[in-house]
């Protein structure tokens, strides 16, 4: 099975204050921890939404238009997805830099999507689903992905390890100091 891992950077980061993809964690950018760790687990890693944050990786522009968010970012990811022979997307944000090695393993559905109940944006979408997001972001102005996630018929999942996602400086303050 071919799996693309997608990065979904393009959310305003209104509660951080800045750009938190390129918010430093142990010396390096929190994408390019969210990055490797995906790396290590999919054939392909791709960033969609947002500002070309990884020279070294394919960036994706928001599907259908720009300035759609973490919805528009998957779209993105699973137009190339689909084009591209992949079988399905698994998409993390852009703030969460320790995840699980087994990340992709646990969230695999196979042909069913699958999202990480108490986050959402992590999730586990087949390349199939490409069609339906672009009409579900056409029809549905709210652009929520627990909306698109009932639409698409996903199963909510929980995974047995905690993965931080950093909204604020005090939650970037809060992360462990460790590997990733």
């Amino acid at each position: 099975m071919r799996i693309l891992g997608a990065i979904l950077a393009g959310g305003r980061a209104s509660r951080f204050g800045s750009n938190k993809a390129l918010a430093l964690y142990r010396g390096e950018p929190l994408i390019a921890h969210a990055a490797r760790t995906l790396g290590r687990q999919v054939e392909t890693v791709v960033v969609c939404g947002g500002d070309r944050l990884l020279p070294e990786v394919v960036h994706l522009s928001d599907r259908p238009k720009p300035g759609l968010g973490p919805l528009g970012g998957l779209a993105a990811a699973l137009f190339h997805a689909e084009h591209h022979g992949f079988d399905a997307v698994v998409s993390v944000g852009c703030d969460t830099p320790v995840l699980p090695d087994s990340l992709v393993a646990q969230m695999n559905g196979g042909k069913a999507a699958r999202f990480l109940e108490a986050m959402p944006l992590i999730g586990w979408w087949p390349s199939h689903l490409s069609s339906a997001l672009d009409a579900f972001l056409v029809h549905d102005p709210r652009r929520s992905l627990r909306g698109w996630a009932a639409a698409a018929g996903a199963t909510a999942t929980m995974i047995p390890e905690v993965v931080p996602n950093i909204n604020t400086p005090q939650d970037l303050r809060a992360l462990p100091p460790g590997d990733d």
